[in-house]
């Protein structure tokens, strides 16, 4: 027997199974790590307190950008494109319009049913998507997109459509960004389950509650000449009768706190 061979051979056997053993090791390790037993406890609070979520909310981090965007200033020549209504520039980031022939909303509204209005009567509406119907109020609001992510709550990417009593719309005021654009770095987003953490740790969900799915949008992080955009993750609570509608930095964790409520119209 050539005993430097066997010798080896040992050595190799020793050394994969020393590799399988630490494996072992490793993964056990990893299931009992603090994180995991910590978004356990968090799913028990949850079901203890018979809160309802998405199982589908995301745990992986992902990386976006911030975006930049500045107002858009009106001219004349912006408004030729808009036939049946009488339109008018209140400011140079404002457009107000008045329409020939008013536009009747059917009973169970839908935005579905305002896609070919937004689109052949408004200024670039493809560039907006539908936020809210506040029929006391009788306004249809509509903020800015980028990439398909809504602009939360910005009145410089804004549509308010009037209602009148016969719920028909009669008139709207728009504001515009534009060159919008990403820059900067990639930031690491934090997953919405990780969001969803944060509300709850900052009681912004109460017991009994609904939480629906997320939907990661913008909101505006710095406003001067030029806005800066965040990622924003932003959920709907619904408790009893009541929605909530709650934000929160999708980079640097905070809750978007919001002073009052979109209510006002452009100006």
């Amino acid at each position: 027997m050539d005993w430097s061979k066997t010798k080896s051979i040992f050595i190799i056997v020793f050394l994969v199974l020393d590799i399988f053993l630490m494996s072992l090791f490793i993964n056990k390790v990893g299931e009992s790590n603090p994180e995991t037993l910590s978004q356990a406890t968090f799913e028990e609070k949850l079901k203890a307190d018979k809160i309802k979520y998405p199982k589908t909310l995301s745990q992986d981090p992902t990386e976006e950008k911030y975006i930049q965007a500045k107002s858009r200033k009106f001219k004349d020549e912006d408004l030729n494109v808009l036939k049946n209504q009488d339109v008018t520039i209140l400011n140079e980031n404002t457009i107000h319009s008045t329409l020939d022939d008013p536009v009747a909303l059917d009973k169970d509204f839908s935005p579905d049913d305002l896609a070919d209005f937004m689109k052949n009567q408004v200024l670039d509406g493809n560039k907006y998507s539908f936020w809210d119907y506040n029929k006391d109020e009788q306004i249809i609001t509509y903020f800015q997109t980028y990439q398909g992510r809504q602009l939360f709550n910005n009145t410089n990417g804004k549509i308010v459509l009037t209602v009148n009593n016969e719920n028909k719309i009669v008139s709207y005021k728009q504001s515009m960004l534009e060159d919008l654009n990403e820059f900067g770095e990639d930031k690491s987003i934090i997953p919405s389950f990780v969001a969803l953490q944060g509300l709850y740790t900052n009681q912004k969900i109460g017991t009994g509650s609904v939480v629906h799915k997320p939907k990661l949008g913008y909101w505006t992080f710095l406003s001067e000449e030029s806005q800066v955009l965040a990622p924003t993750w932003h959920f709907v609570v619904e408790s009893g009768n009541k929605e909530e509608d709650l934000f929160i930095n999708a980079v640097e964790g905070q809750i978007v706190e919001i002073n009052k409520p979109e209510k006002e119209t452009l100006e």
